[in-house]
């Protein structure tokens, strides 16, 4: 038991190493650790044990990579320190269930992929894990923070990020992984003898005892057994320079175009404001605090309407659209009278037509200054579609609602926009356009990405998470974003990370965080596409099948390689039967 539960406390520990190859540490080989260190703990083990550590590597995980949240539950949730601790534990816990489930899988299908085989580290280990991510992503309206994938942003393997994207590089991180465990891993000095000779020996003697004790058959079965051994330590010894081979061509094949320029700069130039009020989330919410924040924007924004273009970030107008009015129409004004543009995040509150208190409240950003006078559902806007759970919306209302009101988050009955909406235009440009976690999901931005989109664009309102990794985890997933799509990406923030990253997914400038500033640019759109752009997740999902497909076959081959096995015994078995009846 002892043992036992020293793996579990070491399966923590290298869960929560993870954490340092990720955003602001970005020491990225520590996730070939630890993800490397879970297949090789696991494997072995029966399924109880395998759940139980790959449950105890999720909690590292998720324990040490977002802790920050208890910031936003006992700040700002206003809770005890208690109730916030346990609501934190009770999220990393679920989040750990999907590794879990990645444990069982994996050795549930040991039969056919055993331990330490080349199949179950580099076919099956990363087709699970894919299948588990997805989940994670996707089951309450998911939380795909932390894929692994994003840890290799400063290896070298993010050149895959425009050619695969986010997903396809957290595949090729547990295939390259599973090559250095297979490659690493003792198995032909476990094995030794084939198994299956020893047997076929084993059961040749037990069937003839007379010939089995002659000393010719003993040296003959040495023999054959010695031939036989060496024969599988040199084609073992092939697998592995092959498995060498395959990880020095996929770790070092993005050298080759690492530099190369999936999109070119046009000639155009666009200047950019980017507001960063500084609003503490403790005051945003509160009535008295609105002229402050409204006067706060509005002076900022005077100072910089030789821009062409302001962005004010995410729900920067803490009331509703229509209450806002006459300050939104004056501001409209303002910037069409000197040549700008003006992006606001607010609120939108749209009435029922039969009851004015009921209605749908939209997380939006709208443009300002266009030649068409602004005007109430003025099209040239985008309205959040993706919502996170329990801050803007409840998932399963009826069961989870009393956690909600626990929480008591403001707007956090928000409804969602459509998933597929135009860019918005500004100054002529085209921005492909995420508001806050959205800017993580890069399959929604490919769904809304146009050929003709100039740059793309996030706001968001990281105060909630204070002074911790989870804003500066949030940056460095917009960093992905920009190599995937090989555009300039622009990111306007209440409290920061305010910054600009080019078509490299490079920061070039930002703002230091906390502090009411104003990042100003000037860039160029970009022209072209990537891989990535051009055809999505579609070379990833043809690798999966291809994994399945592989999986399947052997899966297939096993049983009835047993079957024929059994069926031959059984008709041997029948044969002694007969021969025994014929001799009596």
């Amino acid at each position: 038991m002892s043992k036992l539960w020293l793996t579990l406390l070491l399966s923590f520990g290298l869960g929560a190493i993870a954490v340092f190859s990720f955003a602001p540490f970005h020491i990225w080989p520590t996730a070939f650790i630890s993800y490397c260190s879970l297949l090789a703990l696991i494997a072995g083990q029966t399924n109880k044990r395998a759940m139980l550590i790959t449950l105890c590597w999720g909690i590292g995980y998720f324990a040490a990579g977002v802790h920050w949240i208890y910031v936003s539950i006992r700040q700002y949730g206003d809770l005890p320190i208690l109730v916030a601790l346990s609501i934190l534990a009770l999220l990393i816990l679920y989040l750990s269930l999907y590794p879990m489930l990645f444990g069982l899988i994996l050795r549930a299908l040991n039969q056919y992929a055993p331990s330490f085989s080349f199949i179950q580290l580099v076919i099956a280990a990363p087709l699970i894990w894919q299948v588990t991510e997805y989940l994670r992503g996707h089951i309450l309206s998911g939380f795909s923070w932390l894929q692994l994938g994003y840890s290799e942003l400063d290896s070298p393997l993010r050149g895959y990020f425009p050619i695969v994207g986010i997903d396809g590089v957290t595949l090729i991180t547990t295939i390259v992984s599973g090559l250095i465990v297979y490659i690493l891993s003792g198995i032909v000095v476990r094995r030794g003898v084939n198994p299956t000779i020893t047997e076929r020996s084993q059961s040749a003697g037990s069937a003839n005892s007379s010939y089995h004790n002659c000393f010719y058959h003993k040296l003959m079965c040495l023999k054959f057994i010695c031939l036989k051994f060496i024969n599988n330590r040199e084609k073992m010894f092939k697998h592995k320079i092959n498995a060498f081979i395959a990880l020095i061509l996929l770790f070092f094949a993005p050298f080759l175009f690492n530099n190369h320029q999936w999109t070119v700069p046009t000639q155009s130039k666009i200047s950019v404001a980017l507001i960063q009020g500084n609003i503490a989330q403790s005051l945003r919410w509160n009535n008295l605090q609105l002229a402050n924040t409204l006067t706060t924007y509005q002076r900022l924004t005077d100072a910089n309407l030789d821009k062409d273009i302001i962005i004010w970030p995410e729900a920067a107008i803490t009331d509703f659209e229509l209450n806002q009015q006459s300050y939104l129409h004056h501001l409209d004004e303002q910037a069409h009278a000197n040549h700008a543009t003006v992006a606001v995040g607010l609120l939108d509150y749209r009435p029922n037509s039969n009851d004015f208190t009921q209605g749908k409240v939209y997380n939006s950003l709208v443009v300002l200054g266009d030649e068409t006078p602004y005007q109430y559902m003025s099209q040239n806007r985008y309205e959040k579609h993706h919502l996170v759970p329990f801050g803007e919306f409840t998932p399963l209302a009826s069961l989870l609602e009393p956690v909600a009101n626990l929480l008591d988050i403001p707007m956090s009955s928000m409804s969602r926009g459509n998933r597929k909406q135009p860019p918005l235009v500004m100054h002529n440009f085209k921005f492909t356009t995420a508001i806050c976690y959205e800017v993580i999901l890069s399959q929604l931005i490919w769904q809304n990405f146009t050929p003709d989109t100039d740059f793309l664009l996030t706001v968001s309102n990281d105060a909630w998470f204070g002074d911790t990794i989870g804003p500066l985890q949030h940056l460095q997933m917009a960093q992905a974003r920009a190599l995937e799509f090989g555009r300039p990406l622009i990111r306007s923030t209440n409290s920061g990370v305010t910054a600009i990253i080019n078509e490299q997914g490079e920061i070039t400038d930002r703002l230091p965080q906390f502090e009411t500033a104003v990042l100003t640019a000037t860039l160029s759109p970009f022209t072209g596409l990537t891989p990535y752009a051009r055809w999505g997740n579609t070379p990833y999902f043809i690798v999966l099948l291809l994994f399945l497909a592989i999986l399947v076959g052997k899966v297939v081959k096993m049983r009835v390689f047993t079957k024929g096995h059994s069926d031959q015994k059984q008709i041997s078995s029948h044969k002694k039967v007969s021969a025994q009846k014929n001799r009596s």
